[in-house]
């Protein structure tokens, strides 16, 4: 019982995509990881991006970089970095091959109420010396110069150059003490997760995460483009941990198969055994009925998740769906304990909003499935919210002759048919490598459910519809840029997740043919 993992994955590759169309991040350190070791231990954020030049010219990525470049105008970076290009007589794609086409390193921290960045790229002595030519730079103690007009400070080490804000330099300054050192100083790189991933094959692109309170921890991701695909090799260690991927047998992927395309993404997993998290969707609502150690005794070990959509009557609307299938031991207590849940759960939502119970409370349809309509009290709960237009709570047991017994869950009856039909005819087919977690996304479903929420933009954002509507937009459009999103997923150790990510992009398109008769 947890909460979706796979935001994290959509998340990683949309980064990975990022990074690999308008570059920052690198370090003296060769091998995976070699970032962190001229970077401080307080650093929040860290990425290593190789070879931005040829991955710029990839055809594969180039579905993603329409899109990501709008978002890398948002970062601190992009004004200085437009302000340079311009002085430079080039622009921005021009400055990214000058300056950080062969490898790079951009990271930074939260600093007094603001946000410090630093850049260390390799770049050849004729680049450094054409910007002093062209920027006329202000001379500062230890090395440092300032690009006034542009903001920018620099120190030249080379073959390194080390770029940050000119206001706000703290970082820069450490990064390049840690330069100068005669020896490695503790930071960034002692971090165990940092430490452990030192080991791995060296990426593109290799990202550090470090979160902040109550979760408490570090996420590293190594990201390498393969034959049209981004395969992300990923571990993150938390005090507190945000998304539960629960250890022990083999995650069956059977499911996952059986309902690839029925949905915007799908899930099968162990069930977590552990304390429930009312901070995590799922375990919210499952915590809102009560759960209780006895209707979690009677799980098996597998269960399926599967996020869908369906069409608000009357808009061009779609609001996301949830489908839960727990495999049961008892069928027959499952039901009794699931009816119970639904009632505790309407009950509670009509206490919290002080809405009368549905009545009546349920409503059994010929094919078993079981429904209550919660809709007023959900959306008294949740002021009226556009994702909450009539939600329906629908439930069933499922015994299949070839593939066990199942409780089902689900905020739409149709989702949770759907689910049912797959489960009745799914094979038994556990991960040959004993991952505790299989998933999908398709990127494509995503960027069409998130594209109807543009068209309705004012039931949002009433004031800011257009700023919605674009950042909504954006969203679309990275997520568009992944076809399919597959990952796999363990947990060796408590508070430990490793993952396997693969990002499937869309086929560069092929050139056309030349005329006959054309010169080669």
């Amino acid at each position: 019982m947890r909460a979706p993992s796979f935001i994290a994955p959509l998340v990683t590759a949309c980064l990975a995509l990022v990074l690999s169309c308008h570059a920052w991040a690198v370090p003296p350190g060769e091998g995976a990881m070699g970032a962190a070791d001229v970077l401080p231990a307080d650093v929040r954020m860290a990425v290593r991006v190789r070879d931005v030049r040829a991955m710029r010219t990839d055809g594969t990525l180039a579905p993603a970089q329409a899109a990501l470049v709008r978002l890398a105008g948002s970062r601190v970076l992009g004004d200085a970095w437009m302000r340079i290009a311009g002085a430079l007589g080039t622009d921005g794609t021009g400055l990214v091959d000058l300056l950080l086409g062969t490898d790079v390193a951009y990271a930074e921290r939260a600093r007094e109420g603001g946000a410090d960045w630093v850049i260390v790229t390799r770049a050849a002595q004729e680049t450094y010396d054409l910007l002093v030519k062209r920027l006329a730079p202000t001379v500062e103690g230890g090395g440092r110069v300032t690009f006034g007009e542009q903001g920018v400070g620099a120190a030249w080490r080379p073959p390194y150059l080390v770029l940050g804000p000119a206001a706000r330099h703290a970082l820069l300054d450490a990064v390049v003490e840690r330069l100068d050192a005669a020896q490695r100083m503790p930071g960034l790189a002692d971090d165990p997760v940092v430490a452990n991933a030192a080991s791995w094959e060296r990426g593109a692109v290799e990202a550090v995460w470090r979160h902040d309170a109550p979760i408490d921890g570090t996420s590293v991701f190594v990201v390498r483009p393969v034959q049209g695909e981004l395969r992300v090799r990923h571990r993150s260690r938390w005090a507190r941990a945000p998304i539960h991927v629960a250890p022990g047998a083999a995650a069956d992927a059977g499911p996952l198969r059986a309902l690839e395309g029925q949905g915007i993404a799908v899930l099968s997993m162990n069930p977590w055994r552990g304390a429930l998290d009312p901070n995590e969707p799922i375990d919210a609502l499952l915590l809102e009925g009560e759960v209780d150690d006895a209707m979690r005794a009677n799980l098996g070990a597998r269960q399926v998740l599967v996020v869908g959509e369906r069409a608000v009557a009357g808009s061009r609307l779609r609001v996301p769906t949830v489908g839960l299938a727990f495999e049961v031991r008892d069928p027959v207590l499952a039901e009794r304990q699931w009816e119970g849940w639904a009632r505790r759960l309407a009950e509670s939502l009509a206490r919290r909003t002080g809405q009368p119970m549905p009545d009546p409370f349920v409503t059994a349809g010929d094919d078993g499935v079981r429904r209550s309509s919660i809709g007023p009290l959900v959306r008294a709960l949740l002021a009226d919210h556009p994702l909450v237009p009539d939600v329906e709570l629908a439930w069933a047991t499922a015994a299949t002759p070839a593939n066990g017994a199942w409780q089902l869950v689900a905020t739409d009856p149709a989702l949770l048919r759907t689910i049912r039909d797959a489960l009745a005819t799914a094979p038994r087919a556990p991960d040959a490598d004993g991952a505790n977690e299989v998933g999908v996304l398709s990127g494509r479903a995503l960027a069409a459910h998130l594209r109807s929420w543009v068209s309705e933009a004012v039931r949002f954002a009433p004031e800011q519809a257009e700023s919605f509507a674009s950042a909504i937009g954006l969203a679309a459009d990275v997520a568009n840029a992944a076809t399919t999103v597959r990952w796999r997923a363990r947990a060796p150790d408590a508070n430990v997740v490793e993952s396997e990510i693969i990002v499937e992009l869309p086929k560069a398109p092929a050139a056309a043919a030349a005329p006959a008769g054309a010169a080669p």
